[in-house]
């Protein structure tokens, strides 16, 4: 009798069927600064990361990034921070935040220096500076057509006391102008780009299929899966921040260029010294989790 159930056992796990394929989708993941690049088919699950910082909004991409803005003289060193959008189709690049407080500095030291020459990019400062100002500016989220930036400032001048001050700010990437935090709160286009639910547990509904959003409360992040309409699920991995957008390349699929544009995007990404991510998974084996640092920077 033992024989037999041993048999019959033997028998049902030879003849088990493999993991049923994942949906076909193909979408975005943008989490802080990283963008994940996802496919999946009858052949299984293929994800690529890039460390891009990307935004939507009117139908067009942005790439999200910061440059420096140094306003330097042989007496003193100023040096800040902007926020810029660069249109992925097109290439053209708009400051959408300028560094306002050092750009101030640097007036008010010209005013009192009428003489003094800004620095060129190969000179040199004297040993002794009058006045130190560094500004630096991250990106904390992005959100629809918002940007949640953090910006902080240190001034040291001779014989004065040391100055420091931290402001937050959310910026309509579409104007560039200054807007509240409730205001981006209510917008639609927000409430849309945020998905169903709370930070614990969110979804992101789509034709055919679902992203769903769970916070691992071990691993302290959030570990995002794919889901068909039958309720089976495909891990696509981990991430640190909370601030999750899906942007949908299927139904309706994207046009040639914009598609064009957005692979050169993933690829120059490597240009910032950053290692990109590729992932592979076929049926229910796991290669590499995604993760991604919670700080922008």
């Amino acid at each position: 009798m033992r024989f037999s159930t041993v048999l019959i056992l033997s028998l049902a796990g030879a003849c088990a069927l493999p993991p049923p394929p994942p949906p076909a989708a193909e979408f975005l993941v943008s989490a802080g600064d990283q963008t994940y690049w996802v496919r999946s088919d009858n052949s299984g699950l293929r994800i690529r990361g890039s460390p891009l910082i990307l935004a939507r909004t009117g139908g067009r991409y942005y790439e999200i990034f910061v440059g420096e803005v140094d306003r330097s003289f042989p007496k003193a060193l100023l040096s800040g921070e902007r926020v810029f959008r660069r249109d992925l189709t097109t290439g053209d690049s708009t400051m959408i935040y300028d560094d306002t407080a050092v750009v101030s500095l640097a007036e008010e030291y010209h005013r009192q220096h009428p003489k003094a020459r800004p620095l060129g990019p190969d000179d040199d400062p004297d040993d002794d500076v009058d006045i130190t100002a560094v500004g630096e500016t991250d990106i904390l989220n992005v959100l629809g057509p918002y940007i949640a930036l953090e910006h902080r400032i240190s001034v040291e001048r001779q014989d004065e006391h040391d100055q420091d001050d931290t402001t937050r700010a959310v910026i309509d990437l579409r104007n560039g102008k200054p807007v509240e935090l409730d205001h981006m709160l209510r917008d639609p286009s927000v409430q849309e780009a945020a998905g169903e639910g709370g930070l614990v547990n969110r979804r992101w509904r789509h034709d055919g299929y679902d992203v769903i959003s769970r916070y691992d409360t071990l691993r302290k992040m959030n570990a995002l899966a794919l889901r068909d309409r039958r309720g089976r699920e495909w891990k696509l991995g981990l991430v640190a921040t909370s601030f999750v957008q899906i942007f949908w390349l299927d139904k309706p699929g994207i046009d040639p260029q914009t598609r064009h544009a957005l692979a050169r995007a993933f690829n120059d990404a490597t240009a910032y010294g950053e290692t990109i991510q590729q992932v592979s998974r076929r049926g229910a084996k796991v290669k590499r989790p995604i993760r991604t640092a919670g700080r922008q920077t």
